[in-house]
């Protein structure tokens, strides 16, 4: 039997509950016509005991008809018959009620249909099954915590996960590379040459591994098996898609400066005119430019100001012989810098993952790059899972005009300064900016 196992010691085990009852069941449904679907959908709603006659009737079909698709149930455990009376088990029927959810138009396989796939499987295994405490006082709550509860957790996890078999590492890296995150059954059982029953055993891992569920579309006249992610991922990921910032051409922006390291030249052109004399910040009053570096060697503790002239300081002549580069390093790491800026550290590593969806090196305007951004930013709370109701969902943050300021100050201010970011305007002066090849070099993962 197939095992997939993360880190963490979490192993999931389908022997652990009657799994190869569940394929023959899986495999049943998606083998069942139009018209069985329809007798088994009636079952659902008939009382325990019915008359084949009647069912017959209600279903305006030929009773031998009826009877073989009725043996097959009972194999499946659905029912048993006894002459002429069909004795429908209460608990098999539960069962089929949940997976017969998958052929809904309106199925969405979310957390809470997740949490049904979970029941079929003894509550004690569980605690085993996803290494989370024994004492939980709610286990599915416990098990979102862990896996699913933020963006980052999730992918964490994912990237956690180990195979015994390459065919699940391939199928999953198809899934999140395919047109929405959606696999047709046969094109993976064809690609992989995988009989039904080895393919139904590689989706249970799957689906108690939250990466992929199957459900069926209708398409034209007939039904479709398809591999999705869970539902709240799903449309995350979608959301994703939705916001990537639209890109402008370079010719319609106005850059601020010509050169990527324009900030940390002019900290060295200063730098090196006080290096044998002293040099009067009088000089400068008419650059902005060339007093915003001289503020930021002040803080640097690379140049003092005494009586309106500039002197070196222990450690300048260090600096200078750094290429621009190091230089630039130095200014972003220097911790006098970092707490110069408003807010904590914390939120500026938050700011940085959101010029991660950037990194391609071309022009956005900053109040298009807003609408994409997901991460935790001043008081406003990072995506996450949130109940209302029964029903879950990832919440992203709404940052407040405060939020959006200051993140402009990290993009416009800090990260220009050390030549991660370009900055300008459109034609119609509108701000703009695109992360440099040494911004995209430090910020890659």
């Amino acid at each position: 039997m197939l095992e997939l196992t993360a880190l963490r010691k979490q192993k999931i085990n389908l022997s652990d509950y009657d799994y190869q009852r569940d394929i023959a069941n899986r495999i049943l449904l998606s083998d069942a016509s139009p018209f069985e679907l329809e007798v088994i959908e009636e079952i659902f709603f008939s009382p325990l005991r019915i008359s084949l006659k009647k069912l017959a009737r209600n279903m305006e079909c030929d009773e031998g008809k009826l009877t073989l698709l009725l043996q097959k149930l009972s194999q499946a455990g659905l029912l048993s018959l006894d002459g002429d009376q069909i004795l429908i088990e209460k608990e098999s029927r539960k069962y089929f009620e949940f997976e017969m959810t998958r052929f809904s138009p309106s199925f969405k396989p979310d957390l809470e249909f997740i949490q049904g796939i979970l029941r079929k499987v003894s509550i004690h295994f569980l605690p085993l099954w996803y290494a989370i405490p024994r004492t939980s006082n709610n286990i599915f709550e416990s098990i979102i915590e862990k896996y699913l509860l933020t963006p980052q957790l999730f992918q964490r996890y994912l990237s956690e996960l180990h195979f015994t078999d390459p065919v699940i590492g391939n199928i999953i890296y198809d899934l999140f590379q395919a047109p929405d995150c959606t696999l047709y059954s046969s094109d993976v059982i064809s690609k992989y040459n995988l009989t039904r029953h080895h393919f139904e055993e590689i989706t249970l891992l799957l689906e108690f591994h939250f990466v992929g569920y199957l459900s069926y579309r209708k398409e034209e006249d007939h039904l479709v098996e398809v591999i999705t992610p869970f539902y709240e991922w799903h449309q995350y990921l979608r959301f994703l898609k939705q916001t990537e910032t639209p890109t402008i051409f370079s010719e319609d922006v106005h850059r601020e400066q010509s050169n990527d390291f324009t900030f940390i030249e002019e900290m060295g052109k200063i730098l090196e005119k006080c290096q044998s004399k002293s040099f009067s910040i009088s000089l400068l009053q008419d650059n902005p430019l060339a007093l915003a570096a001289v503020n930021k060697l002040l803080l640097l503790q690379l140049m003092r100001l005494e009586n309106g002239d500039l002197y070196p300081m222990e450690g300048s002549k260090q600096w200078l012989e750094k290429n621009l580069e190091n230089r630039a390093l130095h200014l972003y790491r220097h911790p006098f810098n970092l707490a110069s800026l408003p807010g904590n550290e914390r939120q500026v590593r938050e700011a940085e993952k959101a010029i991660r969806r950037v990194l391609h090196g071309k022009w956005v305007m900053f109040e298009d790059f807003l609408k994409g951004v997901t991460v935790a930013l001043g008081s406003a709370p990072q995506v996450m899972i949130q109940r209302v109701g029964k029903l879950y969902k990832y919440a992203f943050p709404s940052p407040g005009e405060k939020e959006k300021e200051w993140l402009r100050t990290i993009i416009f201010s800090w990260l220009f300064e050390a030549g991660m970011v370009a900055i300008g305007k459109t034609e119609a002066g509108k701000e703009c900016f695109r992360v440099t090849a040494f911004g995209s070099f430090c910020f890659e993962e």
